[in-house]
């Protein structure tokens, strides 16, 4: 199969390189995600402010309905060892 080139160049020119889905990597993102979101929010600042000029300094790149759902997430308690003894 032929592959455009500038396809191609599209691609090698992303800072974002998307990994195959593991939750726990997820929630690694989403934590230092929020942790960035912190840094920068006060009262006097909007979210979409945030979004828009914060975020893209620290190589996050999410839609507005991404933050929504990454700032609405519950995020699990660690295992303990009692619960890896079970199995």
């Amino acid at each position: 199969m032929h592959i455009n080139a500038s396809l191609t160049g599209f691609f090698l020119d992303c800072t974002f390189v998307p990994m195959a889905y593991n939750r726990n990597n997820y929630i690694k993102r989403a934590k230092y995600i929020i942790s960035v979101y912190n840094q920068y929010k006060h009262a006097d600042v909007p979210d979409t402010r945030i979004l828009n000029n914060y975020f893209p300094q620290h190589n996050i790149f999410i839609s507005y309905r991404q933050w929504m759902n990454i700032k609405g997430m519950v995020f699990p308690t660690q295992e303990t060892e009692q619960q890896l003894t079970l199995f």
